[in-house]
């Protein structure tokens, strides 16, 4: 029976995981492309999510059919971002753009809430509750669907960044914004897509939200410092490590809510316990240089 418990926490951990990877994707992109960390990422992912409620509510549509649409949107408040928020403090010192993308997430926060309130809002999708038998396992349809989404979406932009031209372009520009230039790459051009492709994932993780939360415009909060605590784990920049920091924190979570007495409310701060006892012993995280 324990060894049957153990397998169900560790398979609730690796989907939640996966979620927290395509979470993470794009605050990771905005970093390793253009050096800002980005703390209006999560709020990103709150807007993407009302976007998908609102379609779901007055439109019809399921969360899923619409995440192309969600993305493509998303897309275009990336571009919008970087144009009249991002280009101008690029060049300025990190805690004038700290200051910028940390106003610009209480700015979405106040729009949230002024547009929608702060109800908790949730999207009911029938197939959400359902659940599947797959031996001692029991596992949650809706959140096997937005792993399984995640898991597809994070590992299509990991092909795209290393055997694509423009992903090749994007690397070269976080390696060396300089010698890129000189090589014909038009550097800013390649800034403004980082900022709508890293929104653009925004816009799938708001989606998958829907799927399995309550949302509220606070939400976004707390995806950022989740993020930011598996970018720092994983080491800045590291899409590997990224991964490897997602599950740890997905497991982490999992464990403790399981076999922690009242363990679903001390998840969230043990599992950055767990992030600080790994930071003490490799300050540069998992996979940083």
């Amino acid at each position: 029976m324990q060894s049957e418990l153990v397998l169900q926490v560790v398979v609730n951990g690796i989907l939640l995981g996966g979620f927290y990877a395509l979470v993470t994707l794009g605050l990771n992109l905005i970093f390793g492309v253009m050096d800002v960390t980005n703390f209006a990422h999560g709020d990103l992912i709150m807007l993407a999510a009302y976007f998908s409620y609102w379609a779901a509510e007055l439109l019809g549509m399921d969360p899923i059919t619409f995440i192309p649409v969600n993305a493509a949107l998303m897309f275009l408040v990336g571009l919008a971002f970087y144009r009249a928020a991002l280009k101008p403090v690029l060049k300025a010192p990190a805690y004038n753009q700290i200051a910028l993308t940390f106003g610009f997430s209480i700015f979405l926060q106040s729009l949230a809430l002024i547009l929608w309130t702060s109800d908790m809002r949730q999207i009911e999708v029938p197939y959400a509750s359902s659940v599947l038998q797959l031996g001692p396992v029991s596992v949650g349809l809706g959140k096997l669907i937005a792993f399984l989404i995640a898991f597809g979406f994070t590992l299509g932009f990991l092909v795209f960044l290393s055997r694509t031209k423009l992903g090749g372009a994007m690397r070269s520009v976080s390696q060396d914004p300089m010698a890129a230039s000189l090589m014909g790459i038009d550097v800013d051009r390649i800034y403004l897509l980082t900022s709508g492709i890293a929104s653009l994932l925004a816009g799938v993780a708001g989606s998958l939200v829907t799927l399995n939360l309550y949302i509220n415009p606070f939400i976004g909060g707390e995806l950022t410092l989740k993020a930011f605590g598996v970018v720092i784990l994983g080491g800045m920049g590291s899409y590997l490590g990224m991964i490897v920091a997602s599950m740890v924190l997905g497991l982490a979570e999992a464990f403790v809510g399981a076999f922690v007495p009242q363990g679903g409310s001390l998840a969230p701060g043990i599992a950055f316990a767990v992030i600080v006892a790994v930071l003490a012993l490799r300050p540069k995280g998992l996979f940083g240089r």
